[in-house]
């Protein structure tokens, strides 16, 4: 993670609060006006910070379940929140210029999260891979239940909860569905042919693309500052998986620049793969090719590389 001003910890990368050009005579205006055009709100929570606390959250346009999708908002995104809740927990915020509703089960309000979690109990279940080459997604933890839909051999699936009567209940398409635990795996799953995964060398302060044990390119890349084996702003050594990916220009205020290529694969230090810092046109900013916070940073056409030859689930190994 690119590190060239104050950093707290949790995730440095967030969308640039888009409000703040505008006097406060203005954005008061705004608010009060909202504010009675709102529906069911009880209790305003006016121009807060917040960040989406889980792996994906939809931005829609009624506060239900059943709204249309305005966009799909990665884990440790910004938003800013214009009012609510509702008495069902929706907060009506601004995504990137984009306004609409989001459920406050899965915001983290002021502070950056450091890990997706689960709106309903606070715990992090984590993730299985489908491990059979179709499985169906049921509205119960039951075979005669409806089926939502079906997930095929590797797809990675973030769990809702705990087991019940030999069913996982996951997240699908924004809703809760549950499937049969015999055909899951905890552990990405090879989907045929030689594993696609990512070596990240830390004394040559390489990585390689790798497809079983072939490397297909190998690129230089700035790693982090600390040449600890697993502090803060280290590249930590071990095996990790890809949990997020994100190619927009995204602005961080921690380092008062802009990232594109974001592949996030250590959640516990905010660590993955981006673009050297640039400015907010896209170019390259002088000196954010240098050390890291704990990041991989690559020149922008070989973090595209990166950007497109991962996966969610692949695995990524750090070592010496």
């Amino acid at each position: 993670m690119l590190h060239t001003g104050p950093r707290i910890r949790g995730r440095a990368w967030h969308s640039l609060q888009v409000n703040v050009a505008f006097g406060w005579r203005v954005v008061l205006t705004v608010l009060f006006v909202s504010s009675l055009l709102l529906p069911g709100i009880h209790s305003a929570r006016a121009a807060s910070d917040a960040y989406v606390a889980t792996d994906a959250l939809y931005l829609r346009n009624d506060p239900s379940t059943d709204g249309a999708v305005l966009d799909k908002m990665a884990f440790g995104a910004y938003v800013t929140v214009i009012d609510g809740p509702t008495a069902d927990n929706w907060y009506y915020v601004d995504f990137q210029g984009t306004q609409g509703w989001a459920l406050g089960d899965y915001l983290s309000f002021g502070a950056v999260p450091t890990s997706p979690v689960d709106g309903s109990t606070g715990g992090y279940y984590g993730s299985v891979w489908i491990d059979t080459d179709v499985l169906n997604v049921r509205s119960d933890a039951s075979q005669s239940a409806s089926v939502l839909g079906q997930v095929g051999q590797g797809d990675m699936l973030d769990l809702a909860g705990e087991a019940a009567n030999g069913f996982y209940p996951i997240w699908y398409n924004g809703l809760v569905g549950w499937v049969a635990a015999e055909y899951l795996s905890w552990e990405p799953t090879n989907t045929g042919g030689s594993e696609h995964w990512i070596s990240v060398d830390r004394s040559s302060s390489t990585i390689s693309l790798m497809v079983g044990n072939d490397a297909i390119a190998t690129y230089v890349a700035s790693m982090g500052m600390d040449d600890s084996e697993d502090g803060y702003y280290s590249t930590a050594l071990g095996t990790y998986y890809v949990f997020v990916k994100n190619a927009d220009l995204t602005y961080t205020k921690y380092a008062k620049g802009y990232i594109r290529y974001w592949v996030g694969f250590d959640p516990e230090r905010s660590n993955g793969f981006h673009s050297w810092l640039l400015d907010r046109n896209g170019y390259f900013l002088e000196g954010g090719d240098g050390l890291t916070g704990g990041c991989v940073a690559l020149e922008p056409t070989l973090a595209e590389a990166v950007y497109d030859f991962a996966t969610i689930g692949m695995r990524v190994e750090v070592h010496w």
